[in-house]
């Protein structure tokens, strides 16, 4: 019985990319693929896992960057408009005053030089290049990371600064309890007392204080 040698075919990039792309699409639509799967198809084929966690997190960057771009376009497109509606109603006012002035028109001047400035502007805001567009949103959204981490730290410290208040606290009730408990062992002897010399030379009559007392008085006798 023969045996078969088994040839395996080697693709290249672009055609393992065309491969798994008409695979995908010949699938049946759904809600897409878990992080999870695509990790472990992966390790199948030999991609390590840290490359996959790698490409996922630059994937996730890259859309959240031109989410950003494509949201500074809108705000910029939006305020080309706000701009090209204060230029009409502004320079149909200055028409009306020079009509009704009766001298010589003079309201193609402002309405000239302003349109021309509107026009350099709307170029630069209705048409932007993507790249500049890029560059502002990384701008800002490293403005944003920075504000969050001095936000993180910021709650950290006040969260150290609370629980040191809160460890200052307890040891202080701690010395107050253990100065409490002290006090109350004074007031239990509170019985005894010295009698000095110049009353036991006078026959003053000391009270009964204990052991340690009557020992001090036969001595004496």
């Amino acid at each position: 019985m023969g045996i078969l040698a088994r040839v395996t075919k080697t693709y290249t990039r672009q055609e393992a990319d065309e491969i798994l792309r008409r695979a995908l699409a010949a699938q049946p639509a759904s809600d897409g693929i878990s992080h999870d799967d695509l990790v472990a198809a992966a390790r199948e084929v030999g991609i390590p896992t840290s490359a996959v966690e790698a490409a996922a997190v630059e994937l996730s960057d890259d859309q959240r960057l031109s989410e950003r771009a494509d949201h500074i376009r809108r705000r910029r497109r939006s305020a080309f408009l706000r701009h090209l509606l204060i230029y009409l109603v502004v320079n149909g006012g200055i028409f009306l005053v020079d009509r009704g002035d009766g001298g010589a028109y003079w309201f193609q001047y402002p309405l000239v030089i302003w349109g021309v400035i509107l026009v350099v502007i709307g170029i630069g805001q209705l048409a932007p290049d993507r790249r500049s567009l890029l560059r502002r949103a990384e701008r800002e959204l490293d403005k944003e990371r920075r504000r969050a981490q001095r936000r993180s730290s910021s709650a950290a410290r006040k969260e150290g600064a609370k629980e040191f208040e809160a460890a200052v606290q307890e040891g202080v009730s701690s010395l107050l309890s253990v100065a409490a408990r002290t006090i109350r062992g004074l007031h239990a002897d509170g019985g005894r007392y010295r009698v000095n010399e110049d009353e036991a030379e006078n026959g003053a009559a000391p009270a009964a204080a204990g052991p340690a007392a009557a020992r001090s008085r036969r001595q004496r006798d």
